[in-house]
């Protein structure tokens, strides 16, 4: 069924349309299921003789019953997390985002529990209330933080959420929507002159950005659905 692992049928199934050239998109929209579930099965078990349903089946009932062995995470060292923390601001600031802001979101990010306090950031950070307040501010309008009031308690704490990114990434396709419809408006005014052809072909990029970031999205969406399911 859709969101839970193949079963044999499917298998079998997408061996025979494999066989008859479908690609994989055709053969995920026959059995309902995301492009990307019908890719993985195919690269996870492919070999010199191709896609073999049956033993795609059996390495599965295999995987399926091999023990998980469960292991506790290791601790960064602190040499280690401030390596990565001074990348990753780093990293941030180059693509414009304030110092104060990536230092705040980075801390965030390394932080085990995944949220803090204002009072952690300050303690962490070494800078006054008055700096955090303002940078968790600019970054609630950005939509890069969100905060919730602690179950017992007066205090909120302030994460990063699992679909910031996105968000943060669809969210710049509205921005190449107004270019492209600002272009494409422009070209039909100036008609085949070559302002209006530069124009066209202007609009032309922008509304491939425009599909190549909701594709992406999708695709991104279509992922998490299965390690979900999974």
């Amino acid at each position: 069924m859709p969101g839970g692992r193949l079963t044999r049928e499917e298998r079998e199934h997408i061996a025979a349309r494999l066989a008859e050239g479908l690609g994989y998109a055709e053969i995920a929209r026959q059995l309902g299921r995301p492009t990307s579930t019908v890719s993985r099965e195919v690269a996870r078990n492919i070999g010199r003789n191709g896609y073999r349903p049956a033993q795609a089946q059996r390495v599965t009932r295999q995987r399926a019953r091999r023990p998980k062995l469960t292991k506790a995470p290791e601790a960064a060292s602190p040499e280690m997390s401030a390596k990565v923390t001074d990348e990753l601001v780093a990293a941030m600031t180059a693509k414009g985002m304030p110092f104060m802001a990536a230092r705040v979101c980075v801390c965030l990010l390394m932080s085990d529990g995944g949220s803090l306090t204002a009072a952690d950031l300050v303690r962490q950070l070494r800078v006054s209330p008055a700096t955090i307040s303002t940078t968790i501010g600019y970054l609630e309008n950005q939509g890069i933080i969100t905060r919730e009031r602690e179950a017992q308690g007066r205090r909120e704490r302030y994460t990063i959420g699992d679909d910031v990114w996105y968000r943060t990434w669809m969210s710049s396709a509205q921005h190449h929507v107004v270019w492209a419809k600002a272009a494409r408006g422009a070209a039909a005014m100036l008609g085949g002159t070559p302002a209006g052809d530069r124009l066209a072909k202007m609009a032309l990029f922008f509304e491939h950005i425009v599909a190549y970031t909701h594709e992406a999205g999708e695709r991104w969406l279509e992922l998490i659905r299965e390690d979900m399911a999974e």
